[in-house]
């Protein structure tokens, strides 16, 4: 049983890193005016992570995100459960970014609880509003490249 959760996990982290790997290398790198809005966006959400502005946080998550959750609470649960480096941030600072047609990538190479190192790979898209939201997040332990 431990075996196989652990080829699983290692399954999912080469999947995640090579996800990256290509992320970058079929994408251009994200206009500096794109790339410092969605980056406020990320840097938002972190900050309100950290005060606990849980409706805050929320906010930025894209709006079938915010549907599938239905709550502030569940998502919270559930960055709670599978993002606590982001949740608890120490620190983070913002690596490469890459644009394909209207998704932005963006990399975020955090500090998390017990000064451990993860990167962080967000998707962002623009609302019909005009705002960022974020899409979906994948995290792998280690540093990304920085740019």
């Amino acid at each position: 049983m431990i075996m196989m959760l652990l080829s699983k996990f290692a399954a999912v982290f080469t999947t995640i890193f090579l996800m990256c790997s290509t992320v970058f290398a079929q994408t251009e790198e994200a206009p500096l005016e794109l790339r410092t809005g969605a980056q406020a966006v990320i840097d938002s959400q972190i900050s309100a992570f950290r005060t606990q502005d849980h409706a805050k946080a929320f906010s930025h998550a894209a709006p079938s995100l915010q549907k599938i959750f239905g709550s502030t609470d569940r998502f919270i649960g559930m960055v709670k459960k599978g993002y606590g480096a982001i949740y608890k941030a120490r620190n983070w600072e913002f690596g490469r970014s890459g644009m394909q047609s209207d998704t932005l990538y963006q990399e975020v190479n955090i500090i998390g609880p017990n000064s451990k190192n993860w990167s962080a790979l967000y998707t962002m898209k623009k609302g019909a509003d005009g705002v960022w939201r974020i899409h979906g997040v994948q995290m792998r332990e280690g540093n990304a490249q920085s740019t």
